[in-house]
């Protein structure tokens, strides 16, 4: 696809911005604040050892909600370094036309929860509420007296949902029926004029019949070889052995 060319705005590019991190409770509530509503508050502070910089959530974005508990509203600003990072580090907005350089990065800070009782106590319910929602199993088995059907009825079949009408249909085709006990000893009978020695394999494919039901004829009629150098192939009993005399005599093998 063609590469659209866009122009790069260098405008705002000499202002100077902070790249605050802040804990992961701060960050959801953060994305659930509506755009252009209020957040928090910094506060600056000057001391003897330099400034300090505190941050205050609004207190209403800090209740419970959600099922989630209630968090920390008061928080620390560290002051940080860029240290090992690029020292270039820019924001940008991409708009449809243009790409807007929003400033540089100048300074870091990392948000941290206060150590005050009120915010260590607030803190600490809800580092229980996340390690016990970890623990949680996915399910639950609940003891109910009503029976619930968690499932539509319907006519169509397992096999019809994951099978083509094609191969349906082919399997129909395929589908072995049983014939009565005559008709099938006298194929059994018809194929052993043929060939002395025939494997089960081939006497399903003569016979047409399941693998199972033809098995008992098999036992009642033949005897199964397992020395070569006919080994795994069926031979008649000497008594059901017939051969035409204008024979010379069965195959060998098949």
């Amino acid at each position: 696809p063609e590469i659209k060319q866009k122009t790069v705005s260098t405008e705002r590019a000499q202002n100077s911005l902070w790249l605050v991190k802040v804990p992961k409770y701060v960050a959801e509530r953060l994305q659930k604040c509506e755009v252009g509503s209020k957040f928090g508050v910094i506060q600056t502070q000057r001391t003897p050892a330099g400034p300090e910089f505190t941050f205050e959530v609004e207190p209403k974005l800090c209740e419970p909600c959600n099922g989630l508990p209630a968090c920390p509203s008061s928080h620390t600003m560290k002051l940080g370094t860029l240290a090992g990072v690029n020292r270039n580090l820019a924001v940008y907005s991409d708009t449809q036309d243009v790409i807007n350089i929003e400033g540089v990065v100048k300074t870091k800070f990392d948000v941290m929860q206060r150590s005050d009782p009120k915010s260590s106590l607030s803190y600490m319910k809800l580092k229980r509420f996340e390690a016990e929602k970890k623990m949680d199993p996915g399910r639950k088995i609940v003891i109910t007296n009503k029976s619930h059907n968690n499932f539509k009825p319907s006519n169509v079949s397992r096999e019809q949902m994951y099978t083509t009408k094609a191969e349906r249909e082919e399997k129909l085709r395929n589908k072995r029926t049983r014939l009565d006990a005559d008709a099938v000893e006298s194929m059994i009978l018809r194929a052993f004029k043929k060939h002395q020695y025939i494997s089960q394999k081939h006497l399903v494919a003569i016979t047409g019949q399941p693998e199972a039901y033809l098995k008992g004829f098999l036992h009642k009629m033949c005897v199964y070889n397992q020395k070569t150098p006919h080994k795994n192939t069926w031979e008649l009993k000497p008594e059901y052995r017939y051969y035409e005399s204008d024979n010379a005599g069965p195959s060998e093998e098949t």
